[in-house]
């Protein structure tokens, strides 16, 4: 047969392995077709988790169908060669309209080298959701694997078409966006494929049903065990690492997981001298994903000086002393200058935070010079709506499966307040959620959106999640709102002086008003945090730990720790922190939001998180302590491990090695007893299986007596006679004393224990 031409006959394929062809039958009929089924619902799932949070699933779902049934309607038309030409083309198709999407004056910063490190960033851990319209990325990219899919499992190649799916899979775990369950999702899908082809017969796959199994189970257990992400997004299964800390869950990093449970580190991070009492902003989120935020956008070196607020501000010079290795840069909003004693490099990114390129050292010092918001109230009350567009689209943006009942709560919540503009609509949210939710770091993180379930569902929790249900419900009328992080001014040591440890760290809000710029809100309760905050440093102050004083910040006299709330003298001066360290203009400044302080059975509960933090020497440890309960572990985790345990018990199985075992450890058990003839009997069982590994197993057709006189032979103890002769008298007799049973027991039992490792010296 000639070699195809573009439009001549095709040659019908084989499957590798398989040896059969597309025309008898090796098609959707094959069950291999269940693991290419797996893989292409594996991958997308993912691509809709993106879409989900950016927009455009139906639109993508409509894209992808259209491709995975051309895909198979072509491979009765058209060659593999040409099908993978016309894959290729519809790619470059793709990512060229997804170029010309973007807007022109992000297209005029791509280059050749850019793209190149685009790329490279993106199998390293750089998310899909951080990329310039994800959706048009997605719309691009997902219906290319999908058509391969069909094509080839049309075509009966169910392992190409599983290969196709898995690649497409790969980058999606090495991005960051498919999470564990994708991934053994694939690797279950892609070994169905592989072994479903291969075990083409109905008597290959009995034969074989048990190899087959137990090789997926090790492929899943692998799969959910090593971490392949080289960005750290995913988590071995099974490994808890122990309770983060707050502050390492709002470091800065671009993306942002809610957790649940969490700890304070009372170490001290920076001094920071200014003339205002505020937030220090150091990192703003503006991607909602239903559980944690995404930083979208790029960063690019600080030039010159940048604009301030666009309405009145005031002028302020802070300077910050690291009192710990550090590359952010906390300063009020907002920052439009920066510069370090060494002449260090400042980054900026697309919201106006700064980081430095080389981290600052214990001692060294940096500028930043702020404009801070300077409005009147009523100003900001009877500001325009007339949002521009870019700040509309990039901050009103929601998961499509924002459920309903959060807008309609907010609509609920603003209407009994009678707040008709978004900065009123934004204090009576603010105020809601101070009055109607208690603070607490033990939370458990929930399986759902987290705006939602905190609204719903819980009744307590932290700044993550006072922050992050603020914003969706801002976000769900319409106000463009962003997800700040930072810390709260900490401990006053000096008239414009501060000592800002690890457990300032905090989650707040900001919304845009037209003329004014971002003005910050703050939903969390003021009180009990601090109350926790002290708590936590009286603590490690009274432990003796090393770093979580400055010497103007080490108190003067022993603090009483009360033996009835735990909780010393406030010495974490977070003055204007009850309003987030809000400007002056903010509603969020006045004490009358309805704060709820904690109980002693709340403060209690909130140190119980921290218990174990830091132990006598100082040191933090990775455990964050239940207030002295064991951890429960996770329904994952519960599941892995149990995945383990039968993964070893058949691997055991089929090696034999479960046999062995039974023989060198079965003796050794004890055995409930029987009637005396069983008993013997089952003495002289155990004995067989203690004498086959030393000596030799007992041949067919051969007696008790002949097997016994054999091995004493070679050099086994007397006793074996006594179990013997009791089994004779059992077996053929069919009497024997109680006496003389468990004699036979002991013998068996005491030969037992002489041959174990390391009980056998104890007993001889």
């Amino acid at each position: 047969m000639s070699r195809e031409s573009s439009a001549g006959t095709v040659r019908p394929p084989t499957e590798s392995g398989g040896g059969k062809s597309a025309g008898t039958g090796r098609r959707a009929a094959d069950p291999a077709v269940v693991g290419v089924a797996v893989v292409a619902a594996a991958y997308l799932a993912v691509f809709f988790q993106v879409t989900n949070v950016v927009g455009g699933t139906a639109r993508t779902a409509g894209v992808v169908a259209v491709a995975g049934v051309g895909g198979v309607a072509l491979a009765r038309v058209v060659g593999e060669r040409t099908a993978l030409w016309l894959a290729g083309a519809v790619l470059v198709a793709g990512l060229s309209g997804y170029l010309l999407a973007v807007p022109e004056s992000r297209r005029a910063l791509f280059t050749v080298r850019s793209v190149a490190l685009d790329v490279l960033a993106l199998s390293t851990g750089l998310s899909v959701l951080r990329l310039a319209l994800a959706d048009v990325w997605v719309l691009a990219v997902a219906p290319v694997p999908t058509f391969l899919v069909g094509y080839f499992a049309g075509r009966g190649r169910h392992v190409a078409a599983a290969s196709a799916g898995g690649g497409t899979l790969g980058f999606l775990v090495l991005t960051g966006d498919a999470g564990t369950e994708a991934a053994v999702a694939g690797v279950v899908g892609l070994a169905l494929a592989v072994g479903l082809s291969t075990l083409s017969t109905p008597s290959r796959r009995r034969g074989h049903a048990g190899t087959f199994a137990v090789v997926v189970a090790a492929m899943v257990v692998a799969s959910a065990t090593v971490t392949v992400i080289p960005a750290g997004a995913a988590a071995p299964l099974g490994l808890d690492r122990g309770t983060a800390t707050l502050e390492s869950s709002l470091s800065g990093d671009d993306e942002l997981a809610v957790v649940g449970t969490t700890r304070l580190s009372p170490e001290v991070r920076y001094t920071i001298e200014s003339p205002v009492e505020r937030n220090w902003h150091t990192g703003a989120y503006d991607t909602y994903t239903g559980d944690g935020w995404v930083r979208t956008g790029e960063r690019s070196t600080l030039g010159d000086s940048l604009s301030g607020p666009p309405g009145s501000s005031e002028s302020v010079t802070v300077s910050i002393t690291a009192e710990t290795e550090s590359t952010a840069l906390p300063a009020p909003w907002k920052a439009v200058s920066a510069s370090t004693a060494d002449g260090g490099t400042v980054r900026l990114d697309e919201r106006g935070s700064l980081r430095l390129a080389e981290p600052l050292e214990p001692g060294e010092e940096a500028t930043v010079e702020s404009r801070v918001l300077d409005a009147d109230p009523a100003a900001l009350r009877n500001a325009s709506a007339d949002y521009p567009a870019a700040i509309e689209e990039r901050y009103t943006q929601l998961p499509e499966s924002t459920p309903d009942r959060v807008g309609e709560r907010t609509d609920e919540i603003t209407a009994a307040a009678d707040a008709d503009s978004p900065y009123e609509r934004a204090a009576a949210v603010e105020a809601y959620l101070r009055s109607e939710y208690e603070y607490s770091l033990t939370v458990e993180r929930p399986e759902s959106d987290v705006a939602d379930a905190f609204l719903f569902e819980m009744d307590a929790g932290y700044c993550v999640y006072f922050a992050t249900t603020m914003a969706a419900m801002l976000r769900s009328q319409g106000i463009p709102t962003r997800m700040e992080t930072g810390y709260t001014p900490g401990q006053r040591v000096g008239e414009d002086e501060y000592v800002v440890r690890g457990q300032n760290a905090h989650a707040w809000v900001s919304i845009y008003v037209p003329d004014h710029g971002w003005v910050a809100f703050d939903p969390t309760p003021s009180d009990p945090r601090d109350e926790a905050r002290d708590a936590r440093l009286a603590e490690a102050r009274a432990g003796g730990a090393e770093n979580v004083d400055t010497e103007e910040s080490t108190p003067n006299q022993t603090l009483d720790v009360g033996p009835s709330t735990g909780a010393p003298d406030s010495t974490d001066g977070d003055a204007a922190s009850s309003a987030g360290g809000n400007d002056s203009t903010d509603p969020g400044t006045e004490e009358t939001n309805g704060t709820e302080s904690a109980s002693p059975t709340d403060i209690s509960r909130l140190e119980g998180a921290e218990a174990d933090d830091v132990g006598p020497a100082g040191e933090s440890g990775d455990a964050g302590g239940g207030g002295g309960h064991l951890p429960t572990p996770s329904a994952e985790t519960a599941m892995y491990w149990l995945l383990v345990v039968a993964l070893g018990v058949a691997g055991a199985r089929r090696t034999g090695l479960a046999s062995r075992a039974s023989r060198r450890i079965g003796p050794l058990l004890p055995r409930r007893r029987r009637d005396p003839v069983a008993d013997a009997e089952r003495a002289f069982a155990d004995l067989e299986r203690l004498l086959a590994g030393p000596y030799r197993e007992r041949r067919p057709g051969e007696t008790p007596r002949s097997y016994v006189e054999a091995i004493r032979t070679l050099g086994a103890d007397e006793r074996v006679e006594t179990v013997a002769a009791a089994y004779e008298r059992a077996a053929y007799a069919g009497t024997i004393t109680r006496d003389e049973a468990d004699e036979a027991r002991r013998a068996v039992r005491r030969l037992a224990l002489e041959r174990a490792p390391l009980i056998g010296r104890f007993v001889r």
